[in-house]
């Protein structure tokens, strides 16, 4: 044990990143103060875990530059890459581990499925010479783990929006092969308003993801846990509302399986933002209102939505001032997290508009500080 004591905090965050399980992690906490100390301060854990994964992804088949990250989850990272026959909508997908240095290139969609695919609309993209572009959608959808420490399988989604209908895949690590799912056939999901689903702007809760169909005021929902497509009425909520943008609504995950959902209530006469708290058990139930939160009035014209949430903050976007917005060296955008609890609000980064087109919320990562299987 004094050898263990002579161990800087940084070293021994290092050695318990490494541990397999969060059992093993736990029964670790639990024999020292030293130890439960690392454990519980979660700016040691970050550090070492940023000095021993490798987020360039260096590991990945060469070129490593050409992929890019599409979607992260328990640890795992979801990355793609331009297919050589040069398609938009079917690409090279690969799984992986940056703590590891482990990934899985997945098989590509059988022809069988691929047919399926017909002519489907361009997803948002880039401006870095088309490789953003692309006509599909991925993202990891996960299993959990089984409280002893073993990882259960996960899947990788993909879909597309066609012409009139959506199709998606799934690919189950446990099974390694991919299969077709069945969206729902619903007038919701027309011709015309099947381009409104804009499948990069989802929400996830419970396992279950959520999408706003525009112009219908229904969510497009996918339960991983059944693998089945299903439409959600949610107008009650909405009357009267103007719902503009995709990221003006939002899911929490809330104590006892309850899903909170988080609805902004923009372009009101009184040039104030409005954020509406409801709450339900199943995504079916009538939803409760918890709770009504007015934004700070200096944000009324500068709100452009909810990015995300983890550990009960709100990350919001927001604009620059109006008077900057003709200047473009001062036209950046703002980040800042709102404390549901506390009230709080905090900056906590701020970039230029005019070199990045997005931003996007990575947490969570890795869960307990354990090693997840690719």
């Amino acid at each position: 044990m004094g050898c263990l004591l002579a161990l800087t905090d940084d070293l021994l965050a290092d050695i318990l990143i490494r541990l397999p399980s969060p059992a093993d992690l736990a029964r670790a906490s639990a024999s020292c103060a030293s130890l439960r100390r690392v454990v519980t301060s979660p700016r040691r854990p970050a550090r070492a875990l940023a000095l021993a994964a490798d987020f360039s992804f260096a590991f990945l088949p060469a070129p490593a530059r050409a992929w890019l990250v599409r979607d992260h989850r328990d640890g795992r990272f979801l990355l793609d890459r331009a297919a050589p026959a040069g398609s938009t909508a079917f690409t090279e997908v690969a799984v992986c581990d940056p703590l590891s240095r482990r990934c899985l290139l997945l098989p590509p969609i059988p022809d069988a499925l691929a047919a399926a695919v017909e002519n489907p609309y361009l997803q948002r993209g880039g401006d870095d010479g088309g490789l953003q572009s692309r006509s599909n959608e991925i993202f990891l959808a996960s299993r959990g783990n089984d409280g002893r420490g073993e990882e259960l399988p996960f899947a990788v989604i993909w879909m597309a929006c066609c012409r009139g209908k959506l199709v998606a895949f799934s690919y189950c690590s446990g099974s390694r092969e991919w299969r077709a799912l069945s969206p729902p056939v619903h007038h919701a999901l027309s011709m015309r308003r099947v381009m409104g689903v804009r499948l990069g702007q989802r929400n996830h809760a419970h396992g279950c993801f959520y999408w706003m169909i525009t112009l219908t005021r229904r969510w497009l929902v996918l339960d991983t846990c059944k693998m089945e497509f299903s439409i959600l009425d949610i107008s009650p909520v909405l009357a009267g509302r103007s719902m503009m943008f995709s990221n003006q609504i939002t899911t929490l995950e809330s104590g006892e399986g309850r899903t909170t959902v988080v609805v902004s209530d923009l372009f009101r006469a009184d040039k104030r933002c409005v954020l509406y708290f409801y709450s339900f058990m199943h995504f079916s139930d009538r939803w409760q209102l918890q709770n009504k939160i007015t934004l700070p009035e200096e944000w009324g014209d500068r709100f452009r939505g909810i990015i995300g949430a983890f550990e009960g903050c709100l990350y919001i976007k927001l604009d620059h001032p109006k008077q900057n917005l003709g200047d473009p060296v001062e036209k950046n955008v703002t980040y800042f997290w709102f404390d549901l609890k506390t009230m709080q609000v905090g900056r906590f980064t701020e970039i230029s508009a005019a070199t990045v087109n997005e931003a996007y919320l990575y947490t969570g990562f890795p869960p307990s500080l354990s090693l997840p299987s690719v």
